[in-house]
């Protein structure tokens, strides 16, 4: 027994029941589905589409897949973000939104109480990356689930509008030409 836990090495991965990876090719739509906005500030979460962002052409589907969403309270929603597997794309217009009144004080009102943006790639979590100057080569990089909605700069709002997507994949040992998210 002392043998095995000598030789043991510590798990890089996991699984989740009932949640199993897609096997993407190159070109294969990659679903970016939106969650709940969440605050630790408030800790009301509210749908993501109660904000004025941009909405699919289909129309705003409901996309909870199992019992476990339910019972966090997750509200996922289609998006209207295309991502392909392994097409790099630069520089595109979501849509083009004009503000009202109201929909300018819900987002002070959102950015204010530190709301979050979730989103879900794949079933994974979208997670923004911060690397931090530590005098080290490289920095240290930390991830946070999500993104906030906006920040306060010099007591002026800021809607975080443009997004920058880098998604990480892994090439399937068993058949080179597909790929999974990670």
């Amino acid at each position: 027994l002392a043998i095995a836990f000598a030789v043991s090495a510590p798990a890089l991965g996991f699984y989740l029941p009932g949640v199993a990876p897609i096997e993407y090719q190159d070109g294969n739509r990659v679903d970016l589905k939106v969650n709940k906005l969440t605050s630790v500030k408030t800790q009301l979460p509210y749908a993501y589409y109660s904000l004025p962002y941009c909405k699919p052409a289909e129309g705003i589907q409901d996309s909870v897949e199992n019992l476990g969403e339910i019972l966090e309270g997750d509200l996922i929603e289609n998006s209207p973000y295309e991502i392909f597997m392994r097409v790099n794309e630069t520089c595109k217009v979501l849509c083009n939104q004009n503000l009202t009144p109201e929909h300018k004080e819900k987002f002070q009102s959102m950015i204010n109480d530190e709301y979050l943006v979730n989103w879900i790639i794949d079933n994974l979590p979208g997670a923004t990356r911060y690397v931090r100057r530590t005098g080290v080569v490289g920095g240290q990089t930390t991830f946070m689930n999500g993104f906030p909605v906006g920040i306060v700069r010099s007591g002026r709002d800021y809607i975080h509008n443009h997004v920058k997507i880098d998604l990480k994949y892994h090439q399937s040992p068993d058949d080179p030409d597909q790929y999974s998210v990670v």
